[in-house]
């Protein structure tokens, strides 16, 4: 599946809604993000898939093998879920396990008009406890051992290690791997049980230095001992504060395989350390197999990101999460934002991976609308389906979106508070990508003036969509403005020329400063816009 990168090769957006994220939304149209055409459908119905990318709704329909395990929709007919009534042709929430919010841009339009308008779904997973146990978990630890790890990264590599395994309950599988320009097996897949956690540490602590960096190498092994255990939630953590030296090294071909995973039920939660790290590279990896990406400056931190990956893990409530939006009659698709998906015929089929307990993710579309003289056109049909982990049955929610026609543009309505906010939101992330570009070509200036037109942009958006908030929502709202601005204020200032302090008297002119772009507050700002952004897409 392929992944368009409206930055260039950047990645894509930060603060997404999980349990520590917001929403997102905007009132004004958003200036337009870069994004790649593709070519149309060919008449025999090719497949097409991509984020942020412009395409037409192809007639008739294409077949997709459901072969594929990760993606598989063939639901029994027992479904768990049940389903709220609807009550406004814009809005529906259905569900329980995962449960959503789906609504359109602008619930009423003008008729005989042709129009554009935007669909979003919030999806999270159910945070009550129910006292149900959720499902057990298959970890492969994938970490970097090579030169550049010495000193205190690689002990504090092997403590976080080791931390993240003491967060598995009995039963959980765990494997571990550690690679420089080939992979070492250091723990093939591992059963946790009393006295097994003592072994495995042990075993971790063993890792020594080694050359080179392939990234791609501990990736494909990592995926190979994850396969040998099937039944559980799957998930990776690959850690590495360098660029690949060995193996894959360009963005594309690491998407590819970060595909790949996500075909198998594998996300990728990647965590770059330090300064040095492609975060490029990591990025579109956790990106594009719905995992999460993580900028760890202090090697000491790394233990609070393994536990907090682990702990996530072990409270997974459903995986394979996929949302199929089919679009009304000669509804067309203008735009998906951050995510990869697939087209089917006149569907958009987007897969979502895991929710862990409390977790929320959301989709964005762009759509054109056909003029129509009806009082009402129907936009959507939404359907999820997944595998409850709670109840062991296959999970199923759905519902149905339409605008009202009215006759006049005074009747029409605004765009609805949360979908600016998340439209601001994305909008936001494609900014931090292209400044970074900037900021790296040495174009300092033009990088903040941008982040700081942003910042205006956001202020003004908040200013107008906060008092027309949805009943309950107005917290959430202004969490994800305020998020949005402080993202890009703390962006602006890491792009600034650090100072120069001024020699003592009698002492030799101090060395050269290198330029801001090169300098580790410039490196560790561009690294953290990259997670930011990152989370701003979820």
């Amino acid at each position: 599946m392929k992944r368009a990168d409206p930055g260039g090769d950047t990645p894509h957006p930060g603060p997404g809604v999980s349990p520590t994220s917001p929403h997102r939304i905007k009132q004004e149209r958003p200036r337009p993000m870069k994004a790649k055409t593709l070519a149309l459908l060919s008449a025999a119905g090719m497949l097409l898939t991509s984020v942020s990318v412009y395409s037409l709704t192809p007639a008739g329909g294409v077949h997709w093998d459901k072969g594929n395990e990760a993606i598989a929709t063939d639901i029994p007919e027992k479904v768990d879920e049940p389903t709220k009534p609807q009550s406004e042709l814009g809005r529906f929430l259905s569900g329980s396990t995962v449960t959503v919010d789906g609504r359109v841009g602008n619930a009423k339009m003008v008729k005989n008009a042709r129009g554009e308008t935007f669909l979003m779904l919030e999806l999270k997973g159910s945070d009550a406890e129910n006292g149900k146990v959720a499902a057990p978990v298959n970890l492969s630890l994938v970490i970097d051992r090579s030169g550049s790890m010495r000193g205190t990264r690689l002990a504090n590599a092997m403590n976080a290690a080791i931390a993240a395994v003491d967060r598995l309950h009995d039963g959980d599988v765990v494997s571990v791997l550690s690679f420089d320009t080939r992979t070492q097996v250091v723990v093939p897949p591992q059963t946790i049980a009393p006295g097994v956690r003592e072994r495995i540490a042990a075993d971790i602590r063993g890792i020594s230095l080694g050359g080179d960096t392939c990234i791609s190498c501990g990736i494909e092994d990592g995926m190979a001992q994850i396969e040998r255990t099937v039944g559980k939630v799957n998930r990776m953590i690959v850690l590495s504060d360098g660029e690949a030296t060995a193996g894959v090294r360009d963005v594309p071909t690491f998407r590819s395989i970060a595909q790949r995973a996500r075909d198998r039920g594998v996300a990728i939660t990647t965590i770059g350390v330090d300064v040095d790290y492609n975060e490029k590279v990591m990025a579109a990896i956790a990106q594009e197999s719905n995992g999460r990406h993580y900028f760890v400056e202090n090697d000491a931190a790394l233990s609070k990101v393994f536990e907090q990956e682990a702990e996530g893990l072990g409270a997974t409530v459903a995986s394979n999460v996929q949302a199929t939006i089919e679009l009304g009659p000669d509804v067309e698709l203008d735009r998906v934002y951050d995510r990869s998906f697939q087209r089917v015929g006149s569907s958009v089929v987007v897969p979502l991976g895991t929710f862990s307990r409390g977790d929320t993710k959301s989709i964005l579309m762009k759509v054109r609308l056909p003029a129509r003289a009806d009082s009402t056109l129907p936009v959507a049909n939404v359907e999820l389906t997944y595998r409850d982990l709670l109840s062991g049955n296959e999970g199923k929610c759905s519902g149905k979106l339409a605008v009202e026609l009215v006759d006049s543009a005074s009747e029409a309505s605004e765009l609805d508070a949360l979908v600016a906010g998340r439209v601001q939101r994305s909008e936001t992330a494609s900014v931090l990508q292209s400044a970074n570009s900037l900021f790296a070509q040495g174009r300092i200036d033009e990088a903040r003036r941008k982040l700081e037109e942003q910042a205006v942009n956001v202020r003004k958006v908040a200013t107008a969509s906060k008092p027309k908030a949805p009943s309950g929502r107005a917290k959430d709202l202004d969490r994800d403005f305020e998020s949005q601005i402080a993202a890009l204020d703390r962006a602006s200032t890491g792009f600034a020329t650090p100072p120069t302090s001024a020699p003592q008297a009698g002492a030799s002119p101090a060395p050269a400063a290198p330029p801001p772009q090169n300098s580790r507050q410039g490196k560790g700002a561009v690294r953290k816009n990259a997670e930011v952004a990152n989370d701003f897409g979820l």
